[in-house]
């Protein structure tokens, strides 16, 4: 490429952070590292009704969590008012814009109409020839682009390919509305020419927006950049993510918000990860580092289709990112999950220990921190299958026979336990470790499916492992008010 690379990523702050907007952001970043260029952050609040600083800091905060670091800005579309209204005058004075005085009623009645005789309605040019000097003094108005009778028949894009451009639909837009604000488009084409943006990377759902942006730019004798418009990010449905299902989607394990992701327990790189292949590909490759993204991220090989959230597939992208964690950074990660569960912990060797050996089973941080509830808590119930399989009757006494053995054990470790347990298997289930383990497994975690036994009970220590093998063995006795 030629010309420096410089991309940008524009949300508004008009509410939290949508997963298809930091899938755009991802896309623009990966671009932007891969070419050795600029990755901006532009904040579009000019909605000044709906803006807030709230949902500036959530922006910022999003990106932060994911890693997503941009090499200027953020800069404030309320803060460039200068250079619309500059930009503004400048069209005016050259004819290129033209101030229009009909009124909101006036064009509903002409968009009435149009509906009616099954039409698509376009301005129709009626203040586009007023002589200028003989403008209604007093009056309100918007001011309109004053688009060229000749366009071009398409423009090239480097997702979509060949896109063509209808004509028909190229009106007379309005650049600025009667109380003076710019509009979106007006100032989307100023900034980026500003930024020298060289490649605009965005949702497909500007497509439409591109033709009018395009004659704009030649009428302000800017370089038009380059267009990339990526398919939108849709639910398992297949329809486009709507903020309105939002509870339906945190039911199939997914959402609109980034930050609802962050408090499901997913990992950042995981996310982040998994974004990038909504619709990118390279190869059969699935799990990627970031300097393998940053290195090999194109526009070649993203597709033209929907990228459809798979809550499965991002379940099993996390789980491959905690396998590969360092425990002490998952210990520090799984304190604040463990809080709200009403435990507290420090994220220190013991938790360590206990994240090394949860990770290969749990998808999430959520779930990690709910497999580590036996950790510090006896189980409040025990599985009703698993308690009629392993709790029979003569099961008291095989707990009370491990009570005894444990009671003298040195060193109480992974290693000296599982030394015990092997040798009390040959003297009491004919060496079928199986059989002696699974009752003690129950009433240590109140279920059958947990990591290492010995790992558990050595975490637990002496006297925390005698009082559960005494409460299983009351409850088999019927004389604990144990579930």
């Amino acid at each position: 490429m030629t010309a420096p690379v410089r991309v940008r990523f524009a949300p508004s702050p008009t509410g939290y952070l949508h997963i298809g907007g930091v899938r755009t952001a991802i896309f623009n970043y990966l671009f932007a590292r891969r070419h050795g260029g600029t990755f901006i952050l532009r904040i579009e609040d000019t909605d000044r009704q709906r803006s807030t600083s709230e949902a500036t800091e959530q922006i910022l905060d999003s990106l932060r969590w994911l890693d997503i670091a941009f090499d200027e800005g953020p800069y404030f579309q309320s803060q460039r008012g200068e250079l619309y209204h500059a930009h503004l005058q400048r069209l005016l004075a050259e004819g290129k814009a033209y101030r229009c005085y009909c009124t909101a009623e006036e064009l509903e009645r002409k968009r009435r109409q149009a509906e009616a005789e099954k039409r698509t309605y376009v301005y129709d040019r009626t203040c586009r020839e007023r002589d200028p000097h003989e403008d209604p003094a007093g009056r309100p108005f918007t001011v309109r682009f004053r688009m060229p009778d000749e366009a071009p028949d398409h423009f090239a894009d480097l997702i979509m390919g060949h896109i063509p451009i209808d004509p028909a639909k190229l009106d007379d837009w309005i650049l600025a509305r009667s109380d003076g604000s710019p509009t979106y488009n007006f100032c989307v084409v100023v900034d980026d020419a500003d930024m020298r943006i060289s490649h605009v990377i965005r949702g497909n759902d500007h497509v439409e927006n591109t033709p009018k942006q395009i004659m704009l730019y030649r009428a302000l004798g800017y370089q038009v950049p380059q267009f990339a418009h990526m398919p939108l990010t849709h639910g398992p449905d297949g329809s486009k993510l709507s903020k309105r299902r939002e509870e339906e989607y945190r039911r199939q394990g997914i959402s609109v918000s980034v930050q609802e992701y962050r408090r499901m327990g997913y990992l950042p790189q995981a996310l982040f990860n998994y974004l990038t292949r909504l619709g990118w590909s390279h190869g059969d490759q699935e799990i990627f580092t970031r300097e393998e993204l940053e290195q090999l991220f194109d526009l070649d090989h993203v597709g033209r289709s929907a990228g459809v959230m798979n809550p499965d597939k991002l379940r099993w992208v996390n789980q491959q990112y905690l396998m590969q964690s360092d425990d002490a950074e998952l210990a520090r990660l799984l304190v604040p999950f463990l809080a709200e569960r009403g435990i507290e912990a420090a994220d220190d060797e013991r938790l360590s220990g206990i994240c090394g050996q949860l990770k290969p089973r749990a998808h999430t941080l959520v779930e990690m921190a709910a497999m580590a509830n036996y950790f510090f808590k006896p189980p409040p119930a025990y599985d009703e299958k698993a308690a009629r399989k392993w709790f029979k009757p003569e099961a008291a006494g095989l707990l009370e026979r491990v009570a005894a053995e444990l009671e003298r054990l040195e060193p109480f470790t992974d290693a000296g336990l599982e030394e015990a347990f092997r040798r009390l298997a040959d003297e009491l289930t004919a060496g079928k470790l199986g059989k002696l383990a699974q009752p003690v497994r129950l009433a240590m975690t109140g279920t059958t499916a947990s990591p290492s036994l010995f790992f558990i009970m050595a975490v637990l220590g002496r006297d925390e492992t005698l009082a559960r093998l005494e409460r299983a063995r009351e409850f088999i006795n019927g004389d604990a008010g144990v579930t």
